[in-house]
């Protein structure tokens, strides 16, 4: 039987649940679809109900219009909540490296990424996201504003010889945009930036792909190595896959 569901890709969303739904069903009308979210969902960040009010606000939209939503996790979602324990029934956080099929189409996962503002200090507060977490633990407050096992899984063995597309967070070293240092930005921070996007160029050759989708930089990018076509998508941008 022909699928009917289309398939979308979507950049970093950051907690904007309810727009994003809002503009996939009043904004472009689609319906029977699923969208998977590029990592940076927001999830975790508020209290141990704010996910199930977050959902709650969506559910009927996302019902009446059949529509599914799925993310991999980012730097910016609690690791928690991606072990297959925390879905509801239109909205699944994907674990890593677990092989998906949406819409026919056979997805690799690789959630994680490395924060590069991670030492930079916050203007109101003047203290860095690490501080903040230890702020909060003295308080007694299971609130947390960083993970330290934000980075990727990594996985080098029982890897799938081929599938129809890989999603990360994070992009390899041969895709855009180019690695640069900024300022404030620690040279251990740097280092483990750079391994991260190492191991994706692990990945890279050793999963072939047609499609490579990613998020994390806010921007859009294009491009190709070989056979294998990359895109980043920016902040709630759409992707419809054909």
């Amino acid at each position: 039987m022909e699928n009917t569901r289309t398939l979308f890709m979507c950049g970093d969303i950051h907690g904007a649940l309810s727009g994003l739904v809002y503009d996939l069903v009043e904004r472009y009308k689609i319906e029977h679809a699923d969208i998977l979210v590029l990592g940076d969902f927001g999830v975790g960040f508020g209290g141990p109900n704010a996910m199930n009010v977050r959902y709650d606000e969506v559910k009927k939209r996302l019902e009446g219009n059949d529509l599914c939503i799925y993310s991999i996790r980012g730097n910016h979602d609690d690791p928690s909540f991606f072990d297959g324990k925390h879905d509801y029934e239109r909205l699944k956080f994907i674990p890593s490296h677990q092989i998906i099929e949406l819409c026919g189409r056979k997805i690799y996962p690789i959630g994680g990424a490395v924060s590069n503002d991670i030492d930079r200090k916050d203007p109101r507060t003047g203290r860095t996201r690490r501080e903040e977490n230890e702020r909060l633990k003295r308080f007694g407050s299971s609130r947390r504003v960083w993970w330290e096992d934000e980075a990727p899984e990594e996985r080098r063995k029982g890897l799938p010889v081929s599938v129809d597309i890989i999603v990360s967070h994070d992009a390899p070293l041969g895709f855009d945009p180019v690695p640069m240092r900024s300022s404030g930005v620690s040279y251990d921070t740097w280092e483990k930036i750079l391994a991260c996007r190492r191991y994706l160029d692990f990945i890279q050759y050793e999963v072939k792909a047609g499609w490579w989708f990613y998020g994390h930089y806010h921007h859009s990018y294009s491009g190709h190595i070989g056979d294998l076509n990359y895109r980043c998508l920016a902040i709630n941008e759409l992707f419809e896959v054909r």
